[in-house]
């Protein structure tokens, strides 16, 4: 039930350090080209709603939310965007922050012209975000009662998807579940975990 967008997954455009502070729009190429079917001589209506994007700062790292749906059938769409330097390890791709890799250099705009843009896409049928949305009180549950030790990080992971899996990390006994981790296509964005859970509630009204 899951189609990934291969063709953009390792889509590098030249950034220059102009564009610090422009949105990248292009989720509609990927839902008229890969989530949509077309078959010559037919019409068909769709549509689309931008449930949630959230620009970071020095790696001008963007993530978006999109609902589509078409006929019966509905799904999330996820955008991932990342100024980033990719590394192969294993055999597979990772996109890493360049603000990570290069922590010493200082300037934005100069930390920016070290890497290139990353797009990757991907989507999931609008039934499996909704297992998502009811299993986050009981994910929720399981961060509170963790009791990570001095120097310990605890991961409640729940994985979406073979390339989405979602990440509540906790540092401290006291530590509360305000942001969230969405690792998309092997690369890392941090969320407030209330926007997200907004998100997957608003898909659900999407009709």
């Amino acid at each position: 039930m899951k189609s990934i967008f291969k063709g953009l997954a390792i889509l590098t455009l030249t950034v220059l350090a102009s564009c610090s502070s422009s949105v990248t729009n292009v989720y509609d190429y990927y839902l008229k080209n890969e989530v949509e079917t077309h078959k010559a001589g037919q019409n068909s209506t769709s549509k689309s709603k931008l449930l949630l994007r959230v620009n970071e700062r020095t790696n001008k790292a963007q993530i978006e939310l999109v609902a589509f749906k078409r006929d019966s059938v509905k799904y999330l769409v996820i955008g991932s965007h990342k100024v980033a330097k990719s590394f192969y390890i294993h055999d597979s791709l990772y996109s890493f922050d360049v603000n990570d890799l290069y922590s010493r250099v200082r300037g934005d705009d100069f930390i920016r012209q070290m890497g290139d843009l990353s797009i990757f896409f991907t989507h999931v049928t609008a039934g499996r975000a909704a297992m998502l949305a009811d299993a986050m009180s009981g994910l929720k549950a399981q961060y509170a009662s963790a009791r990570p030790g001095m120097g310990e990080v605890v991961y409640i992971d729940y994985t979406i998807a073979s390339d989405i899996i979602l990440s509540l990390e906790k540092r401290t006994a006291t530590e509360k579940p305000v942001e969230c981790t969405l690792w998309v296509g092997k690369r890392k964005h941090v969320i407030a975990t209330a926007d997200l859970e907004k998100a997957l509630n608003d898909l659900k009204m999407f009709n």
